[in-house]
């Protein structure tokens, strides 16, 4: 079942007078309803699942739930309001994007700690924190004193692909729960029923 079929209708009135009424039908493309705080906190109501590549949202709901207009649930579940900027680039897609926001897309972007441990494995300094080229660090592990340079360089290209993995890592609604979830959230978002925003054809503003 599509989104689009089932958002609350807007009327415009296309007519110059409010009086001699000329109707335009449309759908509400700005209607949007949160997650329902009852499957929100519901621990049972997700699977986490990771986006392969190249996959979009119509493959992934063809795939779980047998029906790809369920892909509207991906961006609900996930808060994706912008599929562009928010749903996971392909490798295709990744290499073009930083090749065109680069001039250098191997150049550094900033410098990494990588993981310290001492000999009783407790973490001295862990991995991933942004710092100086140049960053040391000294500890002292039974009895000696030790200095480390744990730090990595990070390029362009692979600054842009640790964010889009972060972006690979999504909920779905579980297969069990879905007819329920659609139901429940087109009832939400038409609660108050249709709208007119323009009385007459001079309150619309292009």
């Amino acid at each position: 079942m599509s989104l689009l079929k089932n958002l609350p209708d807007l009327f415009y009135n296309i007519a110059k007078s409010p009086v001699d009424v000329h109707l335009l039908h449309a759908k509400n493309l700005w209607q949007r309803s949160e997650v329902l705080p009852e499957y929100i906190n519901s621990i049972t109501l997700f699977d986490e699942y990771i986006v392969r590549n190249g996959e979009t949202p119509e493959i992934i709901a063809n795939a779980i739930y047998d029906n790809p207009l369920y892909n509207w649930t991906l961006f609900i579940a996930n808060d994706i309001v912008n599929y562009y900027e928010q749903w996971p680039k392909s490798t295709i897609q990744l290499t073009q994007y930083v090749e065109n926001k680069y001039t250098n897309p191997q150049a550094t972007k900033h410098y990494v700690t990588t993981e310290v441990k001492n000999t009783a494995g407790n973490i001295i300094i862990p991995a991933g924190k942004i710092v100086p080229s140049n960053y040391s660090v000294s500890y002292i592990d039974n009895g000696i004193n030790v200095t480390a340079n744990p730090v990595v360089s990070i390029t362009n290209y692979q600054y842009e692909e640790g964010i889009n993995s972060e972006k690979e890592k999504i909920k779905i609604i579980r297969p069990g729960f879905i007819e329920d979830f659609v139901e429940t959230y087109y009832r939400r978002i038409n609660k108050n029923g249709p709208t007119v925003v323009a009385n007459t054809a001079f309150d619309i503003k292009m």
